[in-house]
């Protein structure tokens, strides 16, 4: 997350309910595994939720930095996320068709970025759950189906998008026990089950074989929150945000229509910088880019990659009937160019 004026935070919603022994036998198609999978895990649906995740980040020879993630979810209309450790805090409130953020950091926390994406993956990302990234929409997607063995178990693993996103889900039970795509790899296990609901205790973030966070998560349903949780806090940016009732079932996803490649400076050519560049997009409700702000990548290529990004046009995401604006972490590729076969003429004498 990172400071917005006219940023606002939103996701997807599956469809349909499932029940794991009704997962094994199923014959559904990909679409239809996908959405009960996600469906499983969406604790957004019923009744006041709340989710704590303790969450280790190792820093090397620093040691570990340990940070607490609490959402208090009252309803879709009202909540709050927060993350907390001495010395940090960053609050998001939504009330009332308001959004409410601030934070004491000065740059975004890019390991939150990843650990929220990782916890909306679950679900597939209910517009409902209090998540920083823009809806995607998997229901017309071409799904590729393939099948892999995670920890023993015989998983079936579902690749769409573009940049492609893989989730692979236990053939068994139905749990989600990996994703992989552009922010890293996410891992889940020790699942509780609460009724038709199925949660993992344990939620794993890797980047290219890293491990960069783990967490231990407690869900807990029926708290009683105070109404003086939701207010906005002191110095706060608020912004509108359109919200109801039933808006996993009133939204529409955005598309992104025009991408634009990003162009390589000759002086990092030259140097031979390649790499990828994280950014940070703030889209419009007219699907334009309004904001970016490098996430991390070489230097080098910083201008370059938000120079593209900000070309980005979208169709628009709307929310319960109205056009709003949301944010995208774009992964922007700057790769070496292809290796040449090796010469192997015959020298003439």
């Amino acid at each position: 997350m990172t400071q917005f004026k006219k940023e606002v935070f939103s996701l997807v919603l599956v469809a349909g309910l499932l029940a794991p022994a009704a997962f094994a036998g199923s014959k559904e198609d990909a679409h239809e595994l996908l959405a009960k999978s996600f469906q499983q895990a969406n604790i957004w649906n019923q009744g006041p939720v709340k989710l704590v995740a303790k969450v280790r980040m190792p820093t090397g020879a620093a040691g570990d930095l340990n940070l607490e993630y609490t959402v208090s979810w009252a309803g879709p209309d009202k909540w709050r996320a927060e993350w907390s450790a001495p010395g940090l805090q960053q609050v998001t409130v939504l009330n009332n068709g308001k959004l409410s953020y601030i934070s004491n950091q000065p740059t975004p926390l890019v390991r939150a970025i990843e650990f929220e994406a990782a916890i909306a993956a679950l679900d597939g990302g209910s517009p409902a759950g209090p998540f920083p990234f823009a809806p995607q929409d998997f229901a017309k997607a071409k799904i590729d189906v393939s099948k892999k063995k995670i920890n023993g178990a015989e998983a079936k693993c579902l690749a769409w998008g573009q940049p492609t996103t893989t989730f692979c889900v236990d053939s068994a039970s139905g749990h989600l026990v990996s994703a992989d795509g552009d922010l890293g790899t996410f891992e889940y296990s020790d699942y509780s089950t609460a009724g038709s609901t199925a949660y993992p205790q344990t939620v794993k973030v890797s980047y290219v074989k890293t491990l960069m966070e783990d967490a231990k998560v407690t869900v807990t349903r029926g708290d009683k929150f105070e109404d003086a949780l939701f207010t906005p806090p002191d110095k706060s940016t608020t912004v509108d945000f359109a919200s109801c009732a039933d808006v996993d079932k009133n939204f529409t996803a955005p598309r992104l229509d025009k991408p634009v490649k990003a162009k390589m400076p000759d002086a990092a050519r030259k140097a031979g910088k390649y790499g990828m560049v994280w950014v940070l997009s703030t889209v419009g409700a007219d699907g334009a880019v309004q904001k970016t702000t490098v996430l991390g990548g070489e230097p080098e290529l910083s201008a370059a990659a938000t120079d593209a990004v900000k070309q980005y046009r979208f169709s628009p995401y709307t929310r319960c009937g109205q056009a709003v604006a949301f944010q995208d972490v774009v992964v922007v590729p700057f790769a070496p160019p292809p290796q040449g076969p090796p010469d192997i003429s015959v020298p003439t004498k």
